[in-house]
């Protein structure tokens, strides 16, 4: 299918005009292709939803095939008067698109496209969801369908599982069709332009990524602008909300933060990450920091989680994507200098409720005064407050909890301590080996969030094999033992200054 454009080449295009003539031309020079921990699981979830979707549709068919099979077997399937087709798929003028649920409407005469999306109707609808949506109806509208309505069909966020799930109360299903045809226009145009670039053999001219911070480099930047480092303007923290001083910027031939002029206008925490960066002159600010951690009451408590969100929730009491805690690490230390005790918990019983075991756990060890230090408050604050929710006769418990955090982070993150090496960033994994370089996530088979995720899903609901369920039970005890030992070795440090 390489001089067709799929639907999934159009949402390239809309990330970047270039990086579509380079997936369709030469795929082998883009990088970053692979997805990620978290990104794996997001697609799994996506997945998920569509399949709950189809329950909408009891008398639905499946298209199973791919590519040009799909597009005979979707036509089979309606000369045949089958009237509601998951991914029915059809290609015309050079197009290809694979609906995820095509519906027809006996009443109306005419058929309805429903897009399914692994979001939640908390979420303001994203524009690529309605370009997607949009762009499946003009490749209908052009292969002589008639569609008279589009819906987008998407999580709850209300809902909570109590008991079997009813997909009709767990899902919400919303109809974008004005929005779909206000966009049909500048698809045109984009389809237009889509095709014009497929017929160049041409590599395109630089793209407009570098115009974008580093998180939205499209995988052709590299190639398309070898002379920019792996750090350089673009990292300056917060650029992605500061465009007009990034292009400032890049129209400036500034490349690397080191050139950055000193009377360039920028944010106190930008300027505070330029001047590190090219001083090397950490800033730490002593009185402050004091004054902060003077704030802190004995015992200390070093608390860190690790949760599991699905789209599809497993437990009672949870709603789509909540961030149900499986794991805890706690250090405590009673005094000052005193000798520090560990408590740790996992849940390794695919029949119980994580967070009412993990609750109990906690509430032993825990007692009613002192810090409950943490790195970024607003994660562990939030599965305080949903334990609270889940088992009432505990609110006040965790809800006192949440009124004695200390967030360490925000020593970082409000620019107290400045670290070239940080890199501007506030990641508990960049403070540590500048703080602490005895300490290291390096050796460790889970070294991150995601990977603590995916690796509890393995060993809850994925293997039988009980050496591999205690392997993944003592790596995971290891990663989180480490995040609030990190905290306490950073504390220290942060005392002696």
């Amino acid at each position: 299918m390489h001089n067709t454009i799929t639907k999934s080449d159009f949402l390239k295009y809309l990330q970047c005009p270039a990086y579509f003539w380079f997936w369709k031309k030469k795929p082998e020079v883009l990088t970053n292709m692979e997805l990620n921990e978290f990104d794996k699981e997001l697609v799994k979830n996506g997945q998920e939803v569509e399949r709950w979707a189809r329950k909408l549709f009891p008398s639905g068919v499946l298209v199973e095939s791919r590519q040009s099979q799909a597009v005979v077997d979707t036509k089979q399937f309606l000369d045949e008067g089958k009237r509601v087709v998951f991914q029915a798929t059809f290609e015309t003028e050079g197009l290809y698109v694979m609906v995820d649920v095509l519906e027809w409407d006996k009443e109306n005469q005419y058929w309805i496209i429903n897009e399914v999306k692994g979001s939640t109707m908390k979420e303001k609808k994203k524009n690529e969801h309605l370009y997607d949506a949009a762009f499946q109806r003009i490749v209908l509208e052009k292969a002589g369908f008639s569609v008279g309505k589009v819906n987008l069909i998407e999580l709850n966020k209300d809902f909570v599982k109590h008991g079997k799930i009813s997909p009709v109360e767990l899902l919400q299903v919303a109809d974008i069709t004005e929005e779909a045809k206000e966009l049909e226009s500048e698809i045109l145009l984009m389809i237009d332009d889509m095709k014009r670039l497929l017929s160049k053999e041409r590599e395109p001219v630089p793209c407009d990524c570098i115009y974008e911070s580093r998180s939205n480099h499209c995988p052709a930047f590299n190639y398309l602008y070898p002379e920019i480092p792996d750090y350089s303007v673009h990292d300056i923290v917060r650029i992605g909300s500061s465009k007009k001083k990034l292009e400032a910027l890049v129209e400036g031939d500034y490349c690397l933060i080191e050139d950055v002029p000193e009377d360039f206008k920028l944010s106190k925490y930008q300027r505070n990450h330029v001047d590190v960066t090219q001083t090397k002159i950490p800033i730490i600010k002593t009185t402050e920091i004091k004054s902060e951690l003077e704030k802190l009451e004995y015992p200390l408590y070093f608390l860190d989680y690790e949760t599991f969100p699905t789209a599809i929730p497993i437990y009672d009491g949870c709603k789509p994507y909540q961030q149900v805690p499986f794991q805890y690490s706690l250090h405590i230390q009673k005094e000052p200098y005193s000798e520090l005790e560990h408590y740790e918990f996992i849940e390794i019983d695919e029949k119980s409720h994580p967070m009412k075991a993990l609750a109990l756990s906690l509430m032993e060890r825990m007692g009613r005064e002192g810090s409950v230090i943490v790195w970024n408050k607003k994660f562990e604050g939030k599965c305080h407050e949903d334990i609270a929710e889940l088992i009432p006769e505990y609110v006040e418990v965790f809800h006192n909890y949440n009124r004695r955090l200390f967030d360490l982070m925000e020593i970082f993150s409000k620019n107290l301590y400045t670290h070239h090496d940080f890199r501007g960033s506030y990641s508990i994994k960049k403070i540590l080996p500048v703080l602490v370089p005895e300490l290291s996530y390096k050796d460790l088979n889970v070294s991150d969030g995601s990977m603590a995720m995916n690796a509890w899903k393995t060993m809850m609901f994925e293997t039988e094999e009980q050496k591999e369920k205690d392997q993944i039970k003592n790596d995971l005890l290891k990663y989180c033992e480490l995040d609030t030992l990190a905290m306490v070795r950073i504390f220290e440090a942060l005392e002696k200054l």
